[in-house]
């Protein structure tokens, strides 16, 4: 039987010619075994309103054409039903999909697709929002909130922002409860991985799974500004878990206070955290499609 999935397109993530898009999509969609419907997202919250509706028509797949943000509405939507989520990654970070292994290149992303391999992955619940990729308090809260304001989307006006804010950054007193364990930290950030990265290669938590039914939670000290540069390459390497400057636990739910509540990000999104955070780990919660 033929597999029916909505195509959701996220217009202002990736490639500037929209009509270009949805002609590869068309030429490349192996329409023998599967049917499609093609939708453009039209504002914030959008992209979960029309990925609930495909769930509730029983839908075989929603795919996401689009970014981190893109990727966690739709997730929100899909969180334990019977469809599958697929992403074609055009954002600026694309965290989930280079921890997923997907390819970048258009015509090789629907060619997966069309394979349509699914496995489970777990999700999380922060503060009751769902998230599927990361989440973080304290400088990654700070950076999304202020690349958010931005026009101009992609790597480099990360980089700048990060330039730009990182020597201002005062660490902040937070205290975690992990594990029956309660500690008191003083931290850049501290980050919730489900998946190991921010995105664009630069992996926080090496050894994060999305199947494991855990999220590791990274505390990392602010590093004096002459080793920062040496720091951002370490994150790319896959080897910052092996610095002193970070400390690792994982955990099923987390629960974090903080006296002035700090800037926070669920899947690179800005969020208002508030003075408490509470995170829940929903194991094997959402169907996606993989290579």
């Amino acid at each position: 039987m033929k597999k029916n999935i909505l195509i959701l397109i996220n217009p202002v993530s990736g490639i500037s010619n929209k009509q270009r898009l949805t002609e590869l999509i068309r030429e490349n969609i192996d329409t023998g075994s599967i049917s499609f419907e093609l939708q453009f997202t039209e504002y914030a919250g959008h992209g979960r309103e029309l990925a609930a509706r495909a769930a509730a028509e029983g839908k075989d797949a929603v795919i996401v054409v689009g970014g981190d943000g893109s990727v966690n509405e739709a997730a929100g939507a899909l969180v334990n039903t019977n469809t599958a989520m697929g992403i074609i990654p055009t954002g600026s970070g694309n965290g989930l999909a280079h921890y997923l292994k997907l390819p970048f290149n258009l015509a090789r992303a629907i060619a997966v697709i069309n394979r349509f391999k699914t496995q489970k992955m777990d999700t999380y619940a922060l503060n009751g929002q769902v998230g599927c990729n990361a989440a973080g308090v304290g400088f990654d809260g700070k950076i999304a909130h202020e690349f958010a304001k931005v026009k101009r989307r992609g790597f480099w006006s990360y980089f700048k922002i990060i330039l730009h804010e990182y020597p201002r950054f005062e660490a902040g007193e937070y205290v975690l409860e992990i594990n029956g364990q309660s500690i008191r930290r003083k931290a850049l950030l501290v980050c919730f991985a489900n998946s190991n990265q921010f995105g664009n290669g630069a992996v926080i938590a090496p050894d994060a799974k999305i199947d494991d039914g855990l999220i590791d939670v990274c505390i990392m000290s602010k590093v004096p500004l002459l080793e920062a540069p040496v720091m951002g390459q370490i994150l790319l390497l896959k080897l910052i878990n092996r610095t002193h400057y970070v400390e690792y636990f994982k955990a099923s739910e987390v629960r974090l206070f903080q006296h002035q509540p700090h800037p926070a990000h669920i899947d690179g999104d800005p969020f208002e955290a508030g003075k408490e955070l509470h995170l829940k780990v929903n194991p094997l919660s959402l169907h996606i499609i993989v290579p």
